[in-house]
């Protein structure tokens, strides 16, 4: 076993032994001391059981390792994590599909980072894929390679050593709504949205998965709390929160006004039986009647965060806003 120099051939090639049977190999280099290095390299590899002969990933496409993770896993999540996973799967098929997973290095998803990062958005082509957006499809692509190694079709995982692209500056900077605009934006806003703002204000509920999916079950006004019984976004979500007497004197106006037997709080116009899915373009309008510089309508959670966060302790925010670790209210 070692180096040696193989007739007709440039390179030095190295001999090493693996479960009891001798195996040659270029290393590719026609430098002595590389050479060693490499081989000295695949020796601990050997040793350590972190190189085979016939990895099966020399055999298993990146679309039968996204089948399996589509059985093994995406059971287990929520509805937003199954539609989050969707849209990261179409988008790394098309690069990766008919690929052994073997053939994916980490060179290979650095280009499909940078060539990502700079593909238009469909809608707007003047402008190009955001960073988080590229990040969220990198982290799909680790959890499918935790998979591989997990069941040894690979020796390690590609993905870690791939930077991902810094996403705060690509967030919209945080502003302190006035009164003046925020009772602008009321008056402007139509009679769901304007409930919609209120209670966003008053509870820091998250936009979609929490405020705009209630059911009406979910909240007693009676006893003036809501209860998340649903599949959230974090553990501490699943809990039962109290709501403020303006948010209860706002949610017992509303149920006045809304069809009885809907079961949803913010029922969609146009499907039946089904909660308002997007209000972007409603936001949109609000803000420009106003005539108030546009910004997320999440920012409103982030202004109860604020605001609460200037009389209670971090225990407290982190508990109301529904947050894993203190830390995230610091971002």
């Amino acid at each position: 076993m070692g180096i040696f120099r193989r007739p007709g051939s440039r390179f030095y090639w190295m001999s090493y032994t693996m479960n009891g049977e001798q195996y040659r190999e270029s290393t590719k280099t026609a430098t002595h001391a590389v050479a060693m290095k490499i081989w000295k390299h695949r020796e601990a590899e050997v040793a350590l059981r972190l190189f085979q002969v016939g990895w099966p990933g020399e055999r298993i496409t990146f679309d039968h390792l996204c089948d399996e993770y589509n059985q093994s896993h995406i059971k287990n999540l929520s509805d937003n994590s199954k539609t989050a996973f969707e849209n990261s799967k179409r988008q790394l098929m098309k690069f990766f599909s008919g690929r052994m997973l073997t053939d994916i290095s980490s060179d290979v998803i650095r280009e499909y980072r940078d060539l990502r990062r700079k593909q238009p958005l469909k809608n707007r082509p003047d402008r190009t894929v955001k960073g988080a957006t590229v990040n969220r499809e990198l982290e799909t692509l680790q959890g499918l390679f935790k998979l591989a190694v997990q069941r040894s079709y690979i020796h390690a995982d590609p993905s870690l050593n791939v930077e991902h692209f810094p996403e705060t500056r690509e967030r919209p900077a945080k502003r302190r709504i006035s009164t003046e605009d925020y009772v602008r934006i009321l008056e402007g806003a139509p009679p769901y949205l304007r409930v919609g703002i209120l209670m966003l204000e008053q509870t820091g509920n998250r936009t979609y998965s929490e405020l705009f999916n209630l059911r009406w079950e979910q909240v007693d006004l009676d006893a003036g709390v809501i209860s998340f019984n649903v599949q959230l976004k974090t553990e501490d979500s699943d809990t039962v929160h109290p709501l403020s007497d303006l948010a209860v004197k706002i949610l017992r106006w509303w149920k006045e006004q809304t069809v009885r037997g809907n079961p949803f709080i913010f029922p969609s116009p146009r499907v039946p039986g089904q909660p308002i899915r997007n209000v972007r373009r409603a936001w949109k309008k609000t803000l420009e009647d106003a005539k108030v510089a546009h910004f997320p309508i999440y920012q409103l959670r982030h202004a109860f965060c604020t605001r609460l966060s200037k009389v209670a302790s971090d225990t407290v925010v982190t508990k109301a806003m529904r947050h894993s670790s203190a830390e995230t209210k610091r971002r």
